[in-house]
């Protein structure tokens, strides 16, 4: 489910705080830190992250911002799966998989800082995380000898067996402590932002939980009856949900059950906004008396895409080499009146010829599930190649896809950014080979703006900056040489 990132503070009379972190990922939050390929991602339009899986002496982990410690116990909660490579099916885990809690030094800012024993001021190992995945908690009382006053949390993943093809989606991360005080001894609830990023443009309802997960949307979603939703001291049977603004050219029902279902009046309405109250029954534990209850109000937003001019949805393309060939692979996530795909390739000339067809594997050319296409030629240009899709309608309706960069054989060792200069902030970097790198954005100022670190891909997409200039800093953790590359977004 998505969430926003809260710091909640509930103060009373006696000044007496609580701190607390909700993290959904949406957007892409500072003060977070990935690393072993660890990064932001989406599945079924949740923002997630999304990390290789691990095995042997490679553990994968993710690193919070700051919190403050208001109690000596904390609870630290997120839900896991595994999926494929292509993040398109979730999938048991291939064998036991196990996660490692860190608690360690604010000042920590790499992966490798917090194994430091110097900086772990406590840990809880090797807990075995359910086989199909979902939600784990763990509860953790410090030493007394503890006394720090803040900390970061380092998740790590480890697991009896090497893992390749699969990668973890991790989401809703919580920390909180478990003994709260609050006024009366009542805490208030906490309601959550949600978005929704729906792919098919010809959707008209669709059910979520206002609670729970959502990672398998548009097929179904998990309702977390037995949480609190964030209220320490009321079961989630004692909450209560109403609709507070209903949504234009829509209707949504909120259900008991944390679930809503949402109506857009045509397909031509593209987003839909409802805010709706999560209410508690107060200290007398009774909801019908409303005087003494506590509630948080928070807004859902659905988006859509355009059900008319987006025929076909793309979801992702991308290209490598092996030696002499090149392979290209994209999935799509809905087709219609669709007959395939044309591939053109160019040398850098500015001219594209067409070098192969792929036919629709959509049944008469329509189709709402992810479909998925590779194609392979031998390419032997020493200069880098560009490549692009041309999608073709039944009609005859073309529709050209940004291109994609293939890496030549004398480029195989440069470093190389395209478009560079830029117009839109969305660049794509080729490394040339899938070394482990750690790499750096930084301003003109020295200020560091995105942080990539122990990065295994052989390409790279670059998202989200805006117009200036900037320096790519990437450094090869095997040969320690360090490659520099002025970016400029016009």
């Amino acid at each position: 489910m998505k969430r926003c990132l809260l710091f909640i503070l509930f103060a009373t009379i006696t000044t007496i705080t609580q701190a607390q972190l909700e993290e959904d990922f949406d957007p892409a939050p500072s003060g977070w830190i990935l690393s072993q390929g660890a990064s932001f991602n989406a599945v079924n339009g949740n923002a997630v992250v999304n990390t290789p899986g691990v095995g042997g002496n490679n553990p994968a982990n993710i690193g919070t911002p700051a919190v403050n410690k208001t109690s000596n116990t904390v609870k630290v909660c997120f839900d896991i799966w595994a999926y494929d490579a292509n993040l398109n099916n979730k999938q048991p885990f291939p064998c036991n998989t196990y996660a490692d809690i860190l608690f360690v030094n604010a000042a920590v800012t790499s992966s490798s800082q917090a194994v430091d024993p110097a900086n772990i001021y406590a840990r809880q190992d090797n807990y075995l995380l359910p086989t199909n995945g979902g939600t784990s908690c763990f509860t953790f009382t410090f030493p007394a000898v503890v006394t720090a006053s803040n900390f970061k949390v380092f998740i790590s993943f480890h697991a009896d067996c090497k893992q390749p093809g699969v990668k973890y989606v991790i989401d809703n991360v919580s920390i909180s402590g478990v003994t709260l005080t609050c006024f009366d001894t009542n805490c208030p609830p906490v309601a959550l932002n949600d978005v929704f990023n729906r792919g098919n443009g010809l959707e008209t309802t669709f059910d979520g939980a206002l609670y729970g997960s959502n990672l398998t949307y548009p097929a179904g979603y998990i309702v977390d009856a037995t949480g609190t939703d964030n209220d320490q001291n009321d079961a989630y049977a004692d909450l209560q949900w109403s609709l507070l603004t209903p949504p234009v050219n829509g209707t949504v029902t909120i259900n008991s059950n944390g679930t809503f279902t949402v109506t857009r009046n045509s397909t031509t309405v593209t987003s839909l906004t409802f805010t709706y109250r999560l209410m508690d029954n107060g200290p007398d534990n009774n909801i019908a008396t409303t005087a003494d209850n506590m509630f948080d109000d928070a807004t859902v937003t659905i988006n859509w895409p355009p059900a008319g001019p987006l025929p076909v949805t793309l979801v992702n393309f991308n290209g490598n080499r092996k030696g002499t060939n090149v392979t290209l692979t994209w999935t799509t996530n809905m087709e219609m009146q669709n007959t395939g795909f044309e591939i053109q390739r160019s040398t850098g000339n500015g001219v594209y010829e067409k070098v192969g067809f792929v036919a629709t594997r959509a049944l008469n050319g329509n189709s709402d599930v992810p479909l998925h296409y590779t194609f392979t030629e031998g390419n032997m240009a020493k200069a880098n190649s560009w490549y692009r899709l041309v999608q073709i309608d039944k009609d005859g309706t073309r529709k050209v896809t940004p291109v994609r960069g293939i890496r030549g054989l004398e480029e195989i060792s440069k470093l190389t950014v395209y478009p560079n200069p830029g117009t839109t902030g969305n660049m794509n970097v080729l490394f040339g080979s899938s070394a482990a790198r750690d790499i750096m954005i930084i301003d003109l100022n020295g200020k560091i703006l995105k942080q990539w670190n122990n990065y295994h891909e052989d390409s790279m997409p670059i998202s989200g900056l805006h117009t200036g200039v900037y320096m790519l800093i990437v450094n090869n953790k095997a040969t320690s040489e360090r490659l520099t590359q002025k970016i400029v977004v016009l």
